[in-house]
C-alpha cells in the first residue's frame, strides 16, 4: 500500500504517516510518529499537510490534540491538488510564453508585434525593453505632449518616473499647442528635447525607439488607449537613423528661430 500511495503522489514519509494514522484510528502525534518510524517534528508537519489535503483531521481530547484519518475515498483530493498545481503552472507558462517566443523569434530575425490596451497595458509596455537599454544607450522619442496631458493626465509623470528610476537617458522631439515647454530639457530627468509647433506637425501618436531592441507606439484617444510594440533590432536601428535626421532638422529649425 505504501508504494501505491507514493505513486499516487505522496512522499515516502507522508505515506508512512498516513498509513499509521489510518491504522491507529485516533491518536496523538507522538504515537503516530512511533508507529510510522518518522521523527515527531516531521510527523507533525506531515499531518498538517495531510490535513490540508483533507486526508486527516484533528480533535481536542483531554487537552491533547489527536489526529484521525479521513475515509480513504478522500485520496482523490491528492489528484485534485495535483490538477490545481498543473493548472497554475499552465497559467504561468501562458503568461511567460509570449516573452519566450519574443526571444525565440528575435533570434530567428523575425519582428515580434504585440498589442497593449488600457492604462495598465501601456504601463506594461513602458517597462518592456528598459533593462536592455539601461547599460547601453538611450531612448529616443517623438511625443505630442499636449495630447497626452489632455487625454491621459497621469501618464507623463508615471512614464518619466519609471524611466529615470531605470537610469535611461532620452532625447525627445515634442509638439505642444502652447509652444515650447520651459522644463523640456531637464538634466534631473535625464532628458534632452527639441520643440516642433503643433500646427505644422500635427503628431497624434507617440513613438519610442529603443536602439538594438524595438519600437513602441502609443495612442491616447480617450477611452481607447492603445500600445503597439515592434520588437526588431533591425527596424529599431533604421528608425534611429530616421530619428537622427529629424533631430538634426528640428535643432536647426529651433536655432534659426532664436536668431
Amino acid at each position: 500500500m505504501e508504494q501505491a500511495l507514493i505513486k499516487l503522489g505522496l512522499s515516502e514519509k507522508e505515506a508512512k504517516v498516513y498509513l499509521a494514522t489510518l491504522e491507529l484510528g485516533e491518536d496523538t502525534v507522538q504515537n503516530i510518529a512511533k508507529k510510522s518510524g518518522v521523527n515527531r517534528a516531521t510527523t507533525y508537519v506531515i499531518l498538517e499537510h495531510l490535513m490540508g489535503l483533507g486526508l486527516v483531521s484533528s480533535i481536542e481530547h483531554d487537552k491533547k490534540t489527536k489526529f484521525i484519518a479521513e475515509s480513504p475515498t478522500e485520496l482523490g483530493n491528492i489528484l485534485e491538488e495535483q490538477k490545481r498545481e498543473i493548472d497554475g503552472r499552465r497559467a504561468q507558462l501562458d503568461d511567460l510564453m509570449s516573452q519566450l517566443m519574443a526571444v525565440y523569434n528575435t533570434k530567428k530575425g523575425k519582428p515580434i508585434v504585440r498589442y497593449f490596451e488600457g492604462p495598465e497595458g501601456l504601463e506594461t509596455l513602458d517597462k518592456l525593453g528598459q533593462e536592455s537599454l539601461k547599460d547601453r544607450t538611450e531612448q529616443l522619442a517623438i511625443i505630442p505632449i499636449d495630447i497626452i496631458e489632455e487625454e491621459f493626465p497621469s501618464r507623463r509623470k508615471t512614464a518619466v518616473e519609471y524611466r529615470v528610476k531605470m537610469g535611461v537617458k532620452t532625447r525627445v522631439i515634442y509638439t505642444h499647442k502652447n509652444g515650447p515647454m520651459p522644463d523640456s530639457v531637464n538634466e534631473k530627468e535625464l532628458r534632452e528635447a527639441v520643440f516642433l509647433p503643433r500646427h505644422q506637425f500635427p503628431i497624434t501618436v507617440s513613438m519610442q525607439i529603443h536602439p538594438d531592441w524595438g519600437v513602441k507606439f502609443y495612442s491616447f484617444k480617450k477611452g481607447s488607449y492603445l500600445g503597439v510594440l515592434v520588437q526588431s533590432p533591425e527596424i529599431a536601428n533604421n528608425m534611429k537613423l530616421v530619428f537622427e535626421l529629424a533631430w538634426e532638422a528640428a535643432q536647426k529649425r529651433q536655432s534659426n528661430q532664436k536668431v
